[in-house]
């Protein structure tokens, strides 16, 4: 069994410059984020200014809750983009040696094991996307694994990103032994492996249990751990991974334990656990997706003469909130159902009833608010007015809830689609501490030459600016908040160069 392709060949495919470009330039913000956010122009800036910034910095980030799809958040960071650009910059620097540790961890791999890893991809330098897929690439081997084997085991590594010890990355890479034997170098006698885990040191403030959740980098990071982990278990065991999931195929129960257990012998090895609560054996046959994705169908099958009528439309729906709830209220299957609806074999009955469903879920679960814009505004022509309904509404709820995911993507709406939102204040980004909260509050009032409400938010980072930790906090709101005679020198710089961290549609 062989995948079309390798995993080293999506690796060697990247070259140094382009590692640096993706992993700065576009790999900054999560797409998690509210789609406002771009670090091109200040990778434009280091790569012409290579030595702008002191070599070693440890640095607070800012910290971004944002909604799964379980309805528990999950902790995005946002690094000091002067400390980030110091880790792309030794991962580019050393590219080709992170290439040779991937061909020599993957090389006996029968099928590509990890489904999700940067790659380069058609007409955009991104390198990273959480859901990209392409089986025409990357074959799919799980018809391959299945074949003589009874049951299937379910794992995965317990808060895999924020477990990573940062010192096992050089373990990783040229082994426990050589790594701590080098430690202490400095000067000229300094080891690559261990600039990469003082770097990623510096992007958690010189912690050293976690990554950041959110910046590429960190999915680089952790495929160099586990791919090493992958190469200990390949030769015994058929499986794959996506990003810390673990699926294996096996022919007995007694098997089934033993990969848990070698597996778990491996993790530890890095400091990693077993998340033992969602540890599952099973026996096949079974789905080979997720279950619920074979219940749901697709909205085709409730078309009449080829169109979706309101009564297929409502049929669907209701049929995808059966499914969410029988799924433990996996409010996945509602994304999926959402971003299924077609638009063109719609009549406008149904098209109706998609919109005001949409905007009734994504109020009762909030993380499908970070779908609505493309998929509900754009894809069903949806009124001005009806979208400021919805976001009023979404703003009380979410900030009554002290979701602040709800209400940047709230404000993210205004903001697109030019319109005011009834009840934001000034005040409420202030008491929030969320600092991502605070400029979208801060552009929605510059914007809307609300001068008061503004003049309240630029006095707040003002305040913020005075303090290093209280800055390394909310770097991004004070940095687009304030002018650059009120930054320290390294961001005035920056700042009189011209660099913003906001998309161009965005800028105030």
């Amino acid at each position: 069994m062989r995948s079309m392709k390798s995993y080293s060949h999506f690796m060697n495919k990247i070259s140094s410059e382009d590692i640096f470009e993706g992993l700065l330039g576009h790999g900054l913000f999560s797409e998690k984020l509210p789609p406002i956010f771009s670090s091109e122009s200040f990778y434009k800036y280091c790569r012409e200014n290579p030595k702008a910034f002191p070599e070693d910095r440890a640095c607070p980030y800012v910290f971004y809750e944002s909604m799964r799809n379980t309805n528990v958040p999950r902790q995005l960071g946002i690094p000091n983009p002067m400390a980030y650009q110091q880790l792309c910059r030794c991962i580019s620097a050393n590219w080709s040696k992170i290439q040779n540790h991937f061909e020599k961890a993957t090389c006996n791999d029968t099928h590509i094991v990890s489904r999700i890893h940067l790659r380069k991809m058609n007409n955009t330098k991104i390198l990273y996307r959480m859901n990209y897929d392409n089986w025409k690439t990357d074959g799919n081997p799980i018809q391959d694994l299945l074949i003589g084997h009874r049951y299937v085991v379910h794992a995965d590594i317990a808060t895999c990103f924020p477990s990573i010890y940062t010192h096992t990355i050089p373990w990783a890479l040229v082994g426990k032994e050589t790594a701590k034997k080098n430690t202490h170098c400095r000067g000229k006698n300094k080891t690559w492996y261990n600039e990469i885990d003082l770097y990623a040191r510096n992007c958690r403030n010189n912690e050293t249990h976690g990554i950041l959740i959110g910046p590429h980098a960190s999915n680089l990071i952790s495929e160099i751990i586990l791919t090493c982990i992958d190469s200990e278990l390949t030769p015994k065991w058929k499986y794959i991974r996506h990003i810390d999931d673990y699926t294996c195929y096996v022919t007995t129960h007694d098997e089934a334990q033993r990969f848990l257990a070698e597996l778990s012998d491996e993790l530890r090895k890095y400091d990693l656990l077993l998340n033992h609560k969602k540890t599952l054996i099973s026996e096949l046959p079974q789905a080979t997706a997720e279950e619920w994705l074979h219940k749901i169908g697709h909205p085709a099958l409730y078309y009449n003469n080829g169109i979706l009528d309101f009564i297929g439309a409502r049929s669907y729906l209701e049929h995808a909130i059966e499914v969410m709830q029988e799924s433990g209220k996996n409010s996945a299957v509602l994304n999926y159902a959402i971003k299924a609806l077609p638009y063109d074999k719609t009549s406008a009955n149904a098209r109706d009833y998609c919109i005001k469903t949409a905007f009734h879920l994504c109020l009762l679960y909030p993380y499908l608010l970070q779908i609505m814009d493309e998929f509900v505004f754009e894809r069903f022509k949806v009124q001005r007015d009806e979208i400021k309904r919805l976001a009023d509404l979404a703003y009380e709820w979410n900030k009554e809830a002290k979701n602040y995911d709800g209400v940047c993507y709230s404000i993210f709406f205004a903001l697109k689609h030019k319109f005011q939102l009834g009840k934001i204040k000034a005040q409420d980004a202030i008491d929030s501490d969320s600092c991502v909260f605070r400029l979208l509050a801060f552009l929605y009032f510059a914007i809307n030459k609300d001068v008061a409400e503004k003049t309240r938010l630029k006095d707040f980072a003002l305040k913020l600016s005075g303090n290093d930790d209280d800055f390394g906090r909310n770097w991004l709101f004070v940095y687009e908040a304030l002018p650059a005679k009120e930054l320290s020198e390294e961001w005035q710089k920056i700042k009189v160069a011209g660099v913003s961290f906001l998309k161009n549609d965005y800028l105030v």
